[in-house]
């Protein structure tokens, strides 16, 4: 046997390999996140590259077009992207995934405060936990005056945080095993809660990954296109 015919042969064997152990991954994956989360976040990943990738940019790979999307959003100074459809954000609302990949406003209200010049406010959150149960949390915030309270109140329904507690967190913590942004993420979102789209989008771009994964894909849907 010449040496490029062991060579290539090697190269094969690895490939082989890598591809089983991604099968595996993934099949780990939506098994703890369960078959009809699992569905619906597939749904959401093709609807995204259908409706609005391939709309926006036309002219390149799926790939590029996660990166340019990627790109033009960590640049964005304003924080006005563009959102998903309508129709696709009321099926997301509609669904379990929802409450498993977020921890969601349950009550808000606004406190008396003593100091004139600030205005208090709680946030109280239910977390879907992986037995179906809820765990709940709240949050406390002093933020300069405000005398539209019912605005705030509205603009504050959409203050998610990430559900530490659920099967979307359990499951991403299968694949940091073997993914190391993945591990990065849950580590940086264990220290500093909630991140900026932009700044995973950064650190996503620096990472120089493969948008082609089944996991980043995931990610950039859940962490970026539908956080509202």
């Amino acid at each position: 046997m010449t040496r490029p015919t062991k060579i290539l042969k090697l190269f094969t064997f690895l490939l082989l390999i890598s591809s089983c152990s991604n099968k595996e991954q993934i099949a780990e994956f939506e098994n703890v996140l369960g078959k009809e989360n699992s569905g619906t976040l597939t749904s959401m990943v093709s609807e995204f590259e259908n409706d609005f990738l391939k709309t926006k940019y036309p002219n390149i790979s799926t790939e590029k077009a996660y990166s340019e999307y990627l790109t033009e959003l960590e640049s964005n100074i304003a924080g006005n992207w563009e959102r998903p459809s309508k129709k696709n954000i009321d099926k997301f609302n509609k669904s379990e995934l929802k409450k498993v990949v977020y921890g969601l406003p349950d009550s808000i209200w606004v406190e008396e405060s003593r100091n004139k010049n600030r205005t208090e406010y709680r946030i109280r959150r239910k977390y879907l936990n992986t037995k179906g149960g809820y765990e709940i949390g709240t949050l406390e915030a002093s933020i300069p005056k405000v005398t539209d309270e019912d605005s705030l109140v509205a603009t504050l329904k959409n203050y998610y945080d990430i559900n530490y507690f659920g099967k979307y967190r359990e499951a991403l913590k299968t694949v940091s095993k073997e993914d190391k942004f993945v591990k990065k993420y849950l580590q940086m979102t264990k220290e500093a809660g909630m991140l900026d789209p932009r700044m995973i989008a950064y650190e996503m771009l620096i990472a120089d990954l493969d948008f082609d994964d089944y996991f980043i894909k995931r990610l950039i849907v859940t962490e970026i296109v539908y956080r509202l």
